[in-house]
Parts: structure tokens; sequence; C-alpha cells
């Protein structure tokens, strides 16, 4: 698709009301490292890498309970780095035990599979199947970036092959990617880095479209000494959601001048890549899920905020 001219008219700014959350001191409640987010059903999924857990919460904030511990059995969890959730199964991304596993969403746990890989996110689609996201190795050409399972753990195809410069710690950086489920089924995929660009697939993995963001969605350029001397990182997308038809990336904002970190805007961007509203946010955060008005985010510190925005 042709890319949205720059400077098309004014943006609207979206401001927002932060959500004060109950407060709880009881161990189980405070997030040690959370990776990862997944909202359904008014409760609010918290994939916590260092506690080996996944945290639940209500819409308001406040800590409803928390399942697995860490282990290599059942129902333990080595690193979980991603959630997600369908119906009456929460699906999490167990890395380094190398598996997808299944819990109801009570905490029990199911079923689940193993993988040639550790993986990194997990996202359930509209038929059925999962997408599981990996981290590349970078020791051999033709590693993909996303690999789609039946719910049984068989492959139903994997695509959208990682980016090699012969730098693995480059690398590295390039191939980050951020993934999302779209109105109808879709998903798509940003890079954090180097395009300007939202990828969609249909769950079958064919590529639906390219669509090309608005010149006014920032690039912050990086300049990082990598092997055989300093590479630039063009900075596109630091987190990613979708809701309503609408894709929001929060640009990167550069930190003390010499790396880039989170940011407190959000580009709100339309199916054809328009630059639709700006969503300003009180504080820098790491990642997010949307849910109508409503933005569940970690911030900076890894603690849950929760912001009703204002439009």
């Amino acid at each position: 698709l042709p890319r949205p001219p720059a400077g098309g008219g004014a943006v609207a700014r979206w401001r927002t009301r932060e959500i004060a959350r109950p407060a709880d001191p009881a161990e189980p409640a405070v997030l040690g490292r959370p990776l990862a987010l997944a909202f359904d059903g008014g409760t609010l999924f918290v994939a916590d890498a260092q506690d080996c857990a996944v945290k639940t919460f209500t819409a308001d904030g406040a800590f409803a309970g928390a399942f697995g511990r860490k282990g290599k059995g059942p129902g333990e969890l080595s690193f979980p780095s991603g959630v997600a959730v369908a119906g009456d199964k929460v699906f999490v991304a167990d890395k380094l035990n190398s598996r997808i596993q299944v819990f109801g969403r009570d905490g029990r746990p199911r079923t689940g599979f193993a993988l040639p890989f550790p993986p990194d996110k997990v996202l359930t689609l509209a038929d059925g199947s999962l997408l599981v996201t990996r981290n590349p190795s970078g020791r051999r050409s033709g590693e993909t970036l996303l690999q789609v399972y039946d719910g049984a753990g068989g492959l139903r195809w994997q695509g959208l092959e990682a980016r090699l410069s012969g730098d693995p710690a480059f690398d590295a950086f390039a191939n980050m990617i951020l993934v999302g489920r779209v109105e109808g089924g879709d998903l798509f995929v940003v890079f954090r880095s180097g395009e300007r660009a939202v990828l969609r697939f249909a769950a079958s993995g064919a590529l639906r479209a390219r669509i090309a963001v608005d010149d006014r969605h920032p690039l912050r350029p990086l300049d990082l000494p990598f092997k055989g001397g300093r590479k630039r990182l063009l900075g596109f997308c630091w987190a990613a959601a979708a809701d309503g038809g609408l894709f929001f990336l929060s640009a990167p904002e550069p930190v003390e001048g010499r790396d880039l970190g989170p940011g407190r805007e959000i580009s709100v961007v339309d199916g054809l890549g328009g630059l639709r509203a700006v969503v300003e946010l009180g504080r820098p955060v790491h990642r997010f899920v949307v849910d109508g008005d409503r933005i569940f985010a970690i911030d900076e510190e890894g603690e849950l905020a929760i912001f009703e925005v204002e439009r």
C-alpha cells in the first residue's frame, strides 16, 4: 500500500487519566520481571519471568491470584516470557523449558507441548491455532521468527525469515519483533527497528499487507559499537497493540543521549498506516495492551499501570 503523506493535517492528542490501583503489599501481588500481558474477559494476565508465575489482576488493577512455580514439571515454569488467553485456556511460553504450557483459567495445569527452540511470545489465533515467536540463534540461515502450531503442537506453518548480517549482536537487535491479533482473525508483526511498517498476516501464514506507517511517527537513530565498527539502528516501535481496527505503536525515546528507552506517547494508526491520534501517557511504559478506552501497561519500574483514555 502507498505510504500516507506526512503532515496530513492536525493530529488529535488524547490525554489519559491513571486509575489508582488498590494497595496490596502481599508478596505474590508484587511483579518481579513482567514480560508479557494478556487481557481477556475482564482479567489481566501477566507473565512474570522472575517469579516463574502468571499473575492475574482485575480490570481495576486489584490482585486476583497467581499460578505456576519454578521447575520443569507439569504446571512449573522457567522464565515464562509470553502469555495468551482463549476461552477457558491460558497458554504460557515456558522459555527455558522450551515448551508451551496450557493452564485453565483457574490455574490448574492441563497440557502442553515441547518445542525445538526456546519460545519468546505466544498468541492465540481465531482458528484455534497458536502463533509462537522465537529469537533466532544467528548461527545459520533460514531461521524463522514466526511459527504456528495446532492445539496439539503440530506445526502448521513457519515464516518471516530472520535477518542475518554476520554480526550476532547486531542481528539480535535487528530481529526483535512485536506481535498481536487484529480484528477478523489476522495477526500483525512490527519490527522494533529498521522498518516503518506493520505486517499483516492471515492465520494461514499469507502476508495480506505491508502497511507503511505515517512519517509523523518518529524513527529514532541509535549508533552502537558492534563487530566491525559502529552500526546504526533506527528505532521504530518499543511496544505495540491493536484494538478496534487501530494499531497502537509507541516510539522509543532517547535516554541520556546515548540509548533508547520506552516512550510515553503512543501513535494511533489506522489500517492504511495513517496517524489518527497520539495518546499521552503519564510515564514511559515498556509494554501494554489496549481494551477500548483502557490501556494496561508495565512501566519502566516494572509496575502495573492502568490508564483511561480521554478522547
